[in-house]
Protein backbone atom coordinates (compact mmCIF):
# COMPACT_ATOMS: atom_id res chain seq x y z
CA UNK A 1 0.00 0.00 0.00
CA UNK A 2 1.76 3.16 -1.15
CA UNK A 3 1.12 6.56 1.13
CA UNK A 4 -0.64 9.68 -0.44
CA UNK A 5 1.31 11.18 -3.66
CA UNK A 6 2.52 14.59 -3.08
CA UNK A 7 4.57 17.73 -4.08
CA UNK A 8 7.43 18.99 -1.33
CA UNK A 9 9.05 22.21 -1.94
CA UNK A 10 12.50 21.92 -0.86
CA UNK A 11 15.13 23.98 0.26
CA UNK A 12 18.94 23.62 -0.10
CA UNK A 13 20.50 22.90 3.35
CA UNK A 14 23.96 21.96 2.59
CA UNK A 15 26.43 21.71 -0.46
CA UNK A 16 29.63 18.79 -0.12
CA UNK A 17 32.23 17.74 -2.59
CA UNK A 18 29.92 15.94 -5.08
CA UNK A 19 26.33 16.05 -2.98
CA UNK A 20 23.62 18.37 -2.05
CA UNK A 21 21.45 18.41 0.98
CA UNK A 22 17.89 19.47 0.46
CA UNK A 23 15.01 19.58 2.99
CA UNK A 24 11.77 19.58 2.67
CA UNK A 25 9.67 23.35 4.11
CA UNK A 26 6.36 22.26 2.79
CA UNK A 27 4.68 19.31 1.54
CA UNK A 28 0.53 18.98 -0.12
CA UNK A 29 -1.11 16.81 -1.89
CA UNK A 30 -1.09 15.80 -5.51
CA UNK A 31 -4.28 13.57 -5.31
CA UNK A 32 -7.78 14.81 -6.40
CA UNK A 33 -9.56 15.57 -3.44
CA UNK A 34 -6.13 15.62 -1.40
CA UNK A 35 -7.10 17.37 1.86
CA UNK A 36 -4.07 20.60 3.31
CA UNK A 37 -0.75 20.35 4.09
CA UNK A 38 1.01 17.10 4.58
CA UNK A 39 3.45 16.76 7.25
CA UNK A 40 7.24 17.57 6.11
CA UNK A 41 10.65 17.93 6.82
CA UNK A 42 12.22 15.04 4.94
CA UNK A 43 15.73 15.63 4.36
CA UNK A 44 17.34 14.16 1.18
CA UNK A 45 21.21 13.92 -0.37
CA UNK A 46 21.29 14.57 -4.14
CA UNK A 47 24.87 13.16 -5.40
CA UNK A 48 26.24 13.19 -8.48
CA UNK A 49 27.51 9.84 -9.76
CA UNK A 50 28.15 9.79 -13.33
CA UNK A 51 28.03 13.68 -15.86
CA UNK A 52 25.02 12.76 -16.44
CA UNK A 53 23.44 10.84 -13.45
CA UNK A 54 22.07 11.55 -9.68
CA UNK A 55 21.42 9.76 -6.80
CA UNK A 56 18.88 10.63 -4.89
CA UNK A 57 18.88 9.26 -1.17
CA UNK A 58 16.61 10.28 1.71
CA UNK A 59 17.27 10.13 4.79
CA UNK A 60 14.18 9.32 6.40
CA UNK A 61 11.25 7.81 4.41
CA UNK A 62 10.97 7.80 1.03
CA UNK A 63 7.59 8.98 -0.52
CA UNK A 64 6.08 5.98 -2.71
CA UNK A 65 7.13 5.58 -5.86
CA UNK A 66 9.98 8.23 -5.67
CA UNK A 67 13.17 7.23 -7.78
CA UNK A 68 16.30 6.29 -6.67
CA UNK A 69 18.92 7.72 -9.27
CA UNK A 70 17.93 10.62 -11.96
CA UNK A 71 19.39 10.43 -16.00
CA UNK A 72 19.52 12.89 -18.00
CA UNK A 73 18.26 12.31 -21.55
Amino acid sequence: MSGPQRAETLRLQEIRKASMVLKAVSSHSTERGGRGPLPHGSIYVVTMTGQDTLNLRDEGHQTAGAPSTLTRR
